[in-house]
């Protein structure tokens, strides 16, 4: 019976229909088993990583940018500790805006500064009259004047506010939004890392920082527009990117910074994505790599400080996700900056550290605290990926030198953009959530 069984079974594979038969009887098995663990419309759960968890949708006056992780919410800074801001103070028209983020963090509205002190760093009489006048809305902003004569682009001077035994945030004047958590997260960081000299802020348009977030795929197609809408005076002024017409011009059209604006005041408009199942899309899609963002690069004089249509894209992009809900875009844990140049646009300090680190040797404050300095004490500057800030521009970003082709981020609406942002968002509640029941100075979160 054995050898009759196993002449049959070798009969059975070697007779072609009979092969066919199996084969398709293992096919239908594993196609069985594949669809077992795969999606009703995705490829194999085995293979996917699972969905990222649902972001809660964006509610206006309810909360600055992304809500604060449990342990932020939670965090209580050590008693006695002072934390202070520290604005470099030079023009006011940004310090409008960043009036209101302020005065939400002070500790009398439920945040966690002590202190905000504006360190001049003009000699503009308009720009000063406004200070006495911020000055006079609340003792908790104080000002400092450096002995020092102002020297332009050097800020040695301004650093002369710092006193041992407190912890600082340094915050450019241009600074046109910081979520919530953002003091509190950098205050924990360095609390719990003394082996860290500086933390920073995952600062938006920061040259580095926007390689960073470029890899991350945080940019959007946007280029600018090129005529001027028509009754530009009649359009209501909104921070919403929703609310922009798509841009419409040569399917071949490329644009950088070193172009001039098309017109004082001009918006700059979203085009679809280009990828490689919408390559017929209407309006015609636009590859990322050609749009002024493909030109970033990972150091700190790259297109990403110099080049005005990167940091207009920049910007834009952020608005886009701001509106959605989508900041969790931008975030990462921690990122070690190795001892290469960081711009400090909003980065956390010993106050300890500073003191010693005076009188600097260089005029260059930027690359002696995130470079030199750390480098003699072995003590790296990192960035909190959970933190985000938005600077609004450098130098070369602002204006073209060329005064017979002007341009730069001046000539665009953003800064009016994230005023309206502040107006509706920010500064009618400068109070946090639960503050009032929260004893004055003790430095609670929420």
């Amino acid at each position: 019976m054995l050898l009759s069984r196993s002449l049959s079974l070798s009969t059975l594979a070697t007779s072609p229909a009979a092969r066919w038969t199996l084969a398709a009887c293992a096919l239908a098995s594993l196609l069985l088993l594949f669809a077992s663990v795969a999606s009703d419309y995705g490829p194999p759960r085995l293979f996917r990583a699972a969905p990222p968890p649902a972001r809660p949708a964006f509610q206006p006056g309810s909360h600055v940018g992304e809500p604060s992780s449990q342990a932020l919410q939670a965090w209580v800074k050590p008693a006695g500790l002072r934390i202070v801001g520290l604005v470099f103070y030079g023009r006011a028209e940004f310090v409008k805006v960043l009036d209101c983020y302020l005065k939400r963090n002070l500790v009398d509205n439920g945040g966690l500064l002590d202190e905000v002190i504006f360190s001049v760093h003009t000699d503009k009489q308009p720009d000063l009259d406004y200070l006495d006048e911020l000055l006079a809305t609340t003792p908790r902003y104080t000002r400092f004047e450096s002995t020092e004569p102002y020297e332009g682009f050097s800020f040695v001077g301004t650093w002369g506010a710092v006193k041992r035994g407190n912890l600082y945030i340094k915050i450019d004047d241009d600074v046109l939004y910081f979520e919530d958590d953002a003091i509190a997260a950098l205050s924990k960081r360095m609390i719990e890392n003394p082996q860290y000299f500086a933390v920073s802020a995952n600062s938006v348009n920061n040259p580095a920082l926007s390689w960073i977030h470029y890899g991350l795929g945080v940019y959007e197609p946007y280029l600018p527009e090129l005529t001027p809408p028509p009754n530009p005076s009649h359009q209501p002024q909104s921070w919403r990117a929703s609310e922009l017409p798509h841009w419409t011009g040569p399917p071949s059209f490329i644009f950088n910074g070193s172009q001039p604006a098309p017109f004082p005041g001009h918006r700059w408009l979203p085009l679809p994505h280009r990828t490689f199942n919408t390559p017929h899309a209407s309006p015609p899609g636009r590859d990322i790599s050609d749009t002024p963002a493909g030109a970033l690069t990972y150091d700190a004089f790259g297109p990403s400080w110099r080049d005005w249509a990167v940091a207009a894209q920049t910007h834009y992009s952020f608005l886009h996700h701001l509106e959605r809900g989508e900041l969790w875009r931008y975030k990462f844990n921690l990122w070690d900056y190795h001892y290469y140049r960081l711009s400090i646009n909003f980065i956390a300090f010993w106050g300890d550290d500073i003191v010693d680190a005076m009188p600097f040797p260089t005029g260059d404050d930027e690359e002696y605290l995130t470079r030199a300095k750390p480098r003699e004490l072995g003590r790296h500057v990192v960035v909190d990926g959970t933190a985000i800030s938005v600077h609004f521009a450098f130098s070369p970003q602002r204006k073209l030198d060329d005064a017979d082709a002007p341009g730069g981020l001046y000539h665009t609406d953003l800064l009016a953009r994230y005023k309206a942002y502040a107006e509706e968002e920010v500064c009618p509640h400068p109070r946090r959530p639960g503050s009032k029941a929260k004893a004055k100075g003790k430095g609670a979160f929420w």
